[in-house]
């Protein structure tokens, strides 16, 4: 694969990942449109006692991915599909966290459990977003530059 092959394909799976970057200002949205409403606050007060068990698995999807990630890019040169099915996985990873905190906080009705979760997946993106470059090194065509 050429390097101009390899360009357009990575900005072909950016377009169509795109939309999945909005999954977290969505689930903002509605954890804050839910904690205004009478039955964030009606009611006892909600069990927090799991709140450890979700943010470890939040964060367990981020190794997770850093583990695909490590293990797929090893065997270079990976070929285009198994690139878009790697990207596909890291950007799958790095949302779990947000949905996973969007869950936590309907059932603790504390947002701020949402917001430790949501931090951890912007993280998330930061560090496993897959990048043009990343692309290029692993599928043995270049510097990527």
């Amino acid at each position: 694969m050429t390097p101009p092959e390899l360009r357009e394909a990575y900005l072909r799976w950016v377009r169509r990942a795109a939309p999945a970057l909005l999954l977290p200002l969505a689930l903002t949205a509605a954890v804050q449109a839910a904690s205004t409403s009478e039955w964030w606050t009606a009611g006892p007060v909600p069990d927090t006692s799991g709140r450890f068990l979700f943010v470890a698995v939040a964060a367990a999807a981020l190794v997770a991915g850093h583990s695909a990630r490590t293990r797929e890019a090893a065997r270079r040169p990976v070929p285009l599909a198994s690139l878009v099915s790697l990207s596909w996985t890291l950007l799958t990873c790095a949302l779990m966290p947000v949905a996973i905190g969007a869950v936590l906080a309907f059932v603790t009705r504390q947002v701020w459990d949402f917001y430790l979760l949501l931090a951890i997946t912007l993280g998330g993106f930061v560090y496993l977003f897959p990048r043009y470059v990343q692309w290029a090194e692993w599928s043995g065509t270049g510097d990527g530059s």
